[in-house]
């Protein structure tokens, strides 16, 4: 029995205008009133969904920063996994000195090492997955790309949640969120999501230009 939904934000939730479609917003609403827990992953701040959420509260959980912290929406408490250590940030940042680096706190994206923990680091340009000791996918919004390195994933974030596997319907979109589908059957990916997402699957739906979020909810939720 599905009891918990979980869609990503970026190329998926949200359309090519950044915007959320008057009709899916029906159908969540509609799995809302059968009781199913609506969790939204982010592969950046939290406050990126919250937006949405300002208006008709549709939201339960966020798990930002590609798994790194789960923010119950209701009570404003986060559950916060691994950080970087400082000798980690400054051996990355040595790396990749001549790229464009950001780097997420909790509640921040900065330039330069902060002094709070960093949870992602994000670095601009690089458009192959680079395989080191973290976890790395891409990411690509409005055409830019960035090597997304990370310590946690979205797996990690939704056994914290003892989710079970029948118990979780899911729509993906990004390369980060791959490892969902090592665990959970019932995740669809979209159909704008990277070659190598949609080649881990056969669980394919429309892009989110089309709406694939809202044609699982109608296929699979009666």
């Amino acid at each position: 029995m599905i009891k918990y939904l979980v869609s990503s934000f970026y190329n998926t939730m949200i359309d090519e205008e950044d915007a959320i479609p008057t009709s899916t917003m029906f159908e969540l609403d509609r799995v809302k009133q059968k009781n199913i827990k609506f969790i939204v992953l982010t592969n950046r701040l939290k406050e990126d969904v919250l937006y949405y959420n300002h208006d008709y509260p549709f939201i339960d959980y966020i798990i930002s920063l590609n798994g790194s912290i789960i923010t119950e929406v209701e009570t404003n408490k986060d559950i916060k996994l691994k950080s970087f250590t400082k000798e980690e940030l400054e051996r990355i940042q040595t790396k990749y000195s001549k790229k464009e680096i950001y780097y997420y706190t909790e509640n921040t994206v900065e330039n330069n090492i902060p002094q709070e923990s960093v949870y992602k680091i994000e670095i601009k340009g690089i458009k192959k997955n680079i395989e080191m000791e973290y976890n790395t996918s891409i990411l690509k919004i409005n055409k830019e790309y960035f090597l997304e390195i990370c310590k946690n994933n979205s797996l990690d974030a939704l056994e914290k949640l003892k989710i079970k596997e029948d118990e979780l319907l899911g729509i993906i979109g990004n390369e980060s969120e791959e490892n969902l589908l090592k665990k959970y059957k019932n995740i669809f990916v979209v159909k704008n999501a990277s070659k190598k997402l949609k080649e881990v699957t056969n669980n394919i739906t429309k892009s989110n230009k089309q709406k694939g979020l809202e044609q699982v909810l109608k296929e699979v939720i009666k």
